[in-house]
């Protein structure tokens, strides 16, 4: 026993885990990190960003681009105009009918009372978020509260800015084109040859304005003086320019661009007969104020142009421009050398608001042969209707000394009331008003 050899056992090795338990580990581990990930940066979608933007831009922003004057925020109507406007931009919806015509047909703003008609063949319901929220409140807006935005208070609606578009390059209503004014009454300046024209022939029936006569003939028994009147800053306030429509006489219209109402200022003026031109933001010497966009001395050439192409795209009724502030620009030869080259492409007149006691806008002007006219007088440095009128009064009496005068004013109510009040007084006393564009030299 004592002799006999033990036996020794080897053991096994251990096996370690299962590599498939170890992929599958690494796989949940990944995925895991991967859906985390997605959740933490997960971001709304470019549509829900881009209202969230427009809206943020409509409440904080515009006073700051100096889109809305501090000193004229306008009336209560064309503030709640702006909102609404705006909102119906970003959250319209429009709903088609199974057996609507196709693209063309008009468009209508109906209610319907009873859910279980059909729609009318051919037109369109349109559901935005103040048309909700008016039904909630009980107060239904009909297509002629609609219209009544962009039509004289008291008189009948004029219909030609209610069918428009809120880019250049979109279609306008045949109402603005159907009724021109004889063109005696439009003044003798040559219109640009290939600018967009509203269409001759449309496959709905087209929204007629009412008869909107050409301003009537202003011609004292014995004239003393003429003034020509050009109205700034069009595209804001409809209400007071629907004032000025009103008073039957030759003015002119400088309508700004990238405003809530620059296709409606434009259309509606136009359809009066009236001359419309563009009023073009350009640099000041302070730089306080200034529009989101504005010609600059310190733009390139093709920046200047192309500024002021995009510009003259939204008003192509223009037949001139006239500087918005600009002291600095319109004082800097290389820059006015620019625009009036393009003005001079364009056979358009150039009116100087004169915003500076010097200008190089005249001599710019006469190297390219492009027509040229000056401001004398701005009537509405005070916001008050007597000492407004004191001012057109003023600029009356140096009609008839000089024989003629220019004069400015503002798309303002005060304004307004006070050139309604003063028109038919200086016409008695043998005042004759022009347009601008007659004194352009």
């Amino acid at each position: 026993m004592a002799g006999k050899k033990r036996v020794r056992r080897t053991r096994a090795a251990k096996k370690g885990g299962h590599p498939f338990l170890v992929l599958l580990f690494f796989i949940a581990l990944i995925m895991g990190s991967a859906y985390m990930t997605d959740r933490m940066t997960n971001a709304p979608d470019s549509e829900v960003a881009q209202n969230v933007t427009t809206i943020g831009h409509l409440f904080n922003d515009k006073e700051m681009q100096g889109l809305v004057p501090k000193e004229d925020q306008g009336t209560p109507e064309s503030v709640k105009e702006k909102i609404k406007a705006a909102m119906d931009k970003v959250v319209t919806v429009q709903v088609k009918a199974d057996d609507e015509e196709p693209a063309g047909s008009s468009v209508s703003s109906n209610e319907k009372k009873d859910g279980s008609q059909t729609m009318e063949k051919g037109k369109k319901a349109s559901f935005s978020l103040p048309s909700i929220v008016s039904k909630i409140t009980g107060k239904e807006e009909s297509h002629e509260n609609t219209a009544a935005s962009s039509s004289l208070q008291g008189k009948p609606t004029e219909a030609a800015s209610s069918a428009v578009s809120s880019t250049p390059s979109s279609t306008v209503s045949a109402s603005s084109s159907a009724s021109a004014a004889p063109a005696a009454a439009a003044p003798s300046v040559k219109k640009v040859a290939g600018q967009p024209k509203a269409p001759a022939k449309q496959s709905a029936v087209p929204v007629k304005a009412a008869p909107a006569s050409a301003p009537r003939p202003n011609t004292p028994s014995a004239v003393k003086g003429k003034l020509a009147v050009v109205i700034d800053d069009a595209g804001r306030d409809l209400a007071s320019q629907h004032v000025y429509e009103s008073l039957g006489i030759p003015l002119t219209l400088a309508v700004m661009p990238n405003q809530v109402h620059t296709r409606d200022a434009a259309l509606s003026w136009h359809a009066h007969g009236l001359p419309v031109i563009l009023h073009q933001p350009m640099e000041s010497v302070s730089g306080i104020g200034m529009e989101s966009k504005v010609i600059l001395t310190s733009m390139s050439d093709e920046e200047i142009r192309s500024l002021l192409k995009r510009s003259l795209s939204q008003v192509p009724e223009a037949v001139g421009i006239n500087n918005h502030q600009g002291s600095k620009a319109t004082t800097d030869r290389h820059t006015m050398e620019v625009v009036m080259n393009e003005l001079h492409h364009r056979h358009l007149f150039f009116f100087d608001s004169r915003t500076n006691s010097t200008t190089a806008a005249d001599g710019a002007a006469a190297s390219y042969g492009v027509p040229y006219v000056r401001n004398d007088l701005f009537v509405d440095n005070e916001a008050d209707v007597a000492a407004i009128s004191a001012m057109i009064r003023e600029a009356a009496k140096r009609a008839q000394k000089y024989g003629t005068y220019v004069i400015i004013g503002h798309c303002r109510p005060k304004t307004a009331e006070a050139f309604r009040q003063m028109v038919p007084q200086l016409e008695k006393e043998g005042i004759q008003f022009v347009y601008v564009s007659s004194l352009a030299k």
